[in-house]
């Protein structure tokens, strides 16, 4: 299974509801199947994720990050991890907002140095 652990990630596209675009940044950590991460940059101040991968190596987790107008934002994702080529990995990720409209979208983030 893919694991993220010490993993650095940026986003290549997003459903046009959501709030990450290509500025921001998110750092994986991984201990087991727990995976956390801290992300910032582009609309967003400061984000943190929280999940477990599954037995079938999808990420399940929560989300909840301050955008730069000082909304509190909360979501939920499932994300598929895909081993490229090169050896980077590329998630595909399916997540819904838990505030505000409730509504839901997609994203791709690739692993970046």
């Amino acid at each position: 299974m893919i694991n993220l652990d010490k993993k650095t990630f940026k986003a290549l596209s997003n459903s046009e509801n959501g709030e990450v675009n290509n500025d921001t940044v998110f750092y994986y950590s991984q201990k087991e199947n727990i995976i956390s991460a801290d992300y910032n940059g582009g609309e967003i101040i400061k984000g943190n994720l929280i999940g477990k991968q599954l037995e079938n190596g999808e990420f399940d987790f929560v989300y909840h990050h301050i955008n730069k107008d000082g909304q509190l934002k909360i979501g939920k994702c499932l994300s598929t991890a895909i081993l490229q080529k090169n050896g980077k990995i590329k998630l595909f990720e399916r997540w819904q907002w838990l505030s505000d409209d409730m509504s839901s979208g997609t994203s791709e983030l690739i692993e970046i140095d």
